[in-house]
């Protein structure tokens, strides 16, 4: 029996909140949030910090927690249930473009603005609507597909 998988992500905000730091390839055919796995004996909070140093070399505040989502789907025969704590966060790097991934060429980190982000794929699905809720509680997000 396939385990669910833990997984740990960031709303980077900026200043003003107008934009979000998004991960996407070089196209960006789609938008996500940047993490990672969540590793044994880590809480989400340090998983969301190593992988953010691990991948781009940004050190990042993680604040709240805003949302679980929980993403069952099916493809290529496969199944497989991430469950996804995602944290508001903030970063005080200086980002003027983009920042490439270090052990992925073809992926960057980009601010993007609430708009462009309703232009593509945003990952995980629904995640759009609570950034821009302004809601205080935790939002809990769940997606069942079947991509065969």
């Amino acid at each position: 029996m396939n385990k669910p998988l833990l997984r740990a992500e960031g709303i980077i905000v900026n200043e003003d909140k107008t934009k979000i730091l998004v991960q996407c390839d070089l196209e960006e055919s789609f938008y996500r949030l940047p993490g990672g796995s969540i590793e044994f004996g880590e809480t989400a909070v340090e998983a969301i910090k190593r992988e953010l140093i691990e991948e781009f070399d940004l050190h990042s505040d993680i604040g709240e927690l805003a949302c679980i989502n929980e993403n069952i789907v099916q493809y290529d025969g496969k199944k497989r249930h991430d469950c996804t704590l995602i944290h508001w966060c903030s970063s005080n790097n200086k980002i003027d473009n983009e920042l490439i991934h270090n052990e992925k060429s073809d992926i960057k980190l980009i601010w993007r603005t609430i708009p462009q982000l309703g232009d593509r794929r945003f990952y995980p699905e629904g995640i759009l609507n609570v950034i821009t809720s302004n809601k205080k509680d935790i939002s809990h997000l769940k997606v069942e597909k079947n991509y065969d």
